[in-house]
């Protein structure tokens, strides 16, 4: 067993049995009370994590076994003494990404979505022509970008940084390695970790985005994160050790809504919106104390879900510049960051990572950053037809905001007895969906994210289609 197998092998012990082990790099960290929303109490555990090399202990050809991962409870919290800060985009450029790699002394561990930034990459290939070992987890198939995994491997291709793609189970039709951080030189005094929304793109770095990441030398939270990296590289399943700090997907619902329930104000950013009720549910709960900050653009069942949320005395805004791609959830007292969107694959399917901290400072950063692209935004009004009981919500700014035009009518059918609407797993064809829903009552197109889609409108709700004629999103 190499010395980083038995490393994290200590973490995963160390975690379990929450005392302290011997060794040279410790921590504290307060978990995420998982009792009543409106407690108050936190639970401590300390751990020490020996040394880790540079040896990597896995072939490249191991991958999934395709199990299920444990759900967890997907909370964490970095120690306000940890030397956490956030970084926001555009405010802070790729400088904070730069710097931290150019001061790599023996290893870069890095799990991106989209790593195709030429300035990233060749810093990545400097490190490691001086001598640091650079690891480097992308998505196989990032969704309608065939070229980026060309790209990666073609940037790296002859150099000694080491690319894999992520394991079988993110690469499926509608699951994906979402997760977007680096860690360098785990194990050491100066060891330090990046994780939130920026993709290693141009767009998070240029200006073009509205992105949030949290920057940490938390022990723990450095632990977690190179024990997931572990086993995404092993394409093993990531275990329960790294939930302990670490707001993981697949299993991430639970605690983001435990997050989201506990009583106060609420500030939510959150580029996407899919089929995520209990989510809903948490931030409807504050009412006009919630704040929620959204994209221009939103696609049918976006609004529909951004309707709900007006009605229910939710403040939502939406912003056309920049782009906002950042998910962050800020309550009283802690504050959230991560790659999670709201929608069923994010939270269920894909890996996904965020950190939930209780750092003062964090949080007084992010409000304030919240704040000024909440005072560049839009009140999103909701407009009912005297005609009809059904709602649309419309952004008050001039953005085009694509709503399917009905092209068609066709009897609806019964799908079953009871009139349910029965499962749709994503990847169906039109077909499969004809026999669990019937016919629909009208068709339409969309646009989502600058690319085609068919959508066939049902009573009880709404199925999407991809340019491959398959299901891309189901609303209920």
């Amino acid at each position: 067993m190499s010395s980083r197998s038995k490393a994290l092998l200590a973490l995963s012990l160390c975690t379990v049995l929450l005392f302290g082990c011997n060794g040279n790099r410790s921590g504290s960290a307060t978990s995420l009370p998982s009792s009543s929303p409106s407690s108050t109490s936190t639970s401590t555990s300390t751990f020490v994590l020996g040394n880790v090399s540079n040896s990597k202990s896995v072939a490249n050809s191991k991958s999934s076994n395709g199990q299920a991962e444990p759900k967890g409870n997907g909370s964490s919290n970095a120690r306000p003494g940890s030397a956490t800060s956030l970084l926001t985009e555009p405010q802070a450029g790729v400088a904070p990404w730069l710097n931290i790699i150019s001061h790599a002394h023996s290893e870069i561990l890095v799990n991106e979505y989209l790593l195709t930034y030429t300035t990233l990459t060749q810093a990545l290939i400097s490190a490691s022509n001086r001598g640091v070992t650079v690891d480097v987890i992308v998505d196989g198939h990032p969704y309608n970008d065939s070229s980026a995994l060309n790209q990666s491997e073609s940037v790296f291709a002859g150099t000694k940084v080491d690319l894999k793609t992520a394991p079988l189970r993110f690469e499926g039709s509608y699951s994906f390695d979402h997760a977007k951080y680096i860690v360098v030189d785990p194990g050491r005094s100066d060891q330090v970790a990046v994780l939130g929304s920026p993709n290693g793109t141009a767009s998070a770095f240029d200006g073009y985005n509205a992105e949030d990441a949290i920057q940490t030398s938390d022990p723990a939270i450095i632990s977690a994160l190179e024990l997931l990296f572990e086993d995404d590289w092993q394409g093993h399943q990531a275990g329960s050790s790294p939930r302990q700090y670490l707001v993981l997907s697949p299993g991430s619902s639970s605690a983001l809504t435990t997050l989201l329930s506990f009583n106060g104000p609420i500030e939510v950013t959150a580029e996407e919106l899919g089929d995520a009720p209990a989510i809903y549910g948490a931030i409807e709960s504050h009412g006009s104390q919630a704040r929620v900050l959204l994209p221009s653009y939103l696609s049918y069942s976006e609004l529909s879900y951004a309707s709900e949320l007006v009605r229910a005395g939710v403040q939502v805004r939406t912003i056309v510049s920049p782009y906002l791609h950042a998910k962050l959830i800020v309550t009283s007292t802690q504050t959230f960051v991560g790659s999670q969107n709201f929608s069923e694959p994010s939270l269920y399917n894909n890996r996904e990572v965020g950190v939930i901290t209780s750092d003062p400072k964090v949080r007084a950063q992010a409000l304030s950053w919240f704040d000024t692209l909440w005072n560049d935004a839009s009140t999103l009004n909701v407009q009912v037809s005297p005609t009809t009981t059904a709602s649309t919500a419309v952004p008050t700014t001039t953005a085009s905001t694509a709503v399917p035009t009905t092209t068609a009518s066709i009897p609806a059918q019964t799908p079953t007895s009871s009139g349910s609407y029965p499962y749709i797993p994503y990847g169906d064809t039109a077909a499969q969906v004809e026999s669990l829903w019937g016919q629909p009552t009208s068709t339409g197109t969309t646009t989502y994210d600058g690319y085609p889609e068919q959508v066939w409108f049902y009573q009880g709700g709404a199925v999407y289609f991809g340019s491959s004629g398959t299901v891309v999103y189901v609303q209920r």
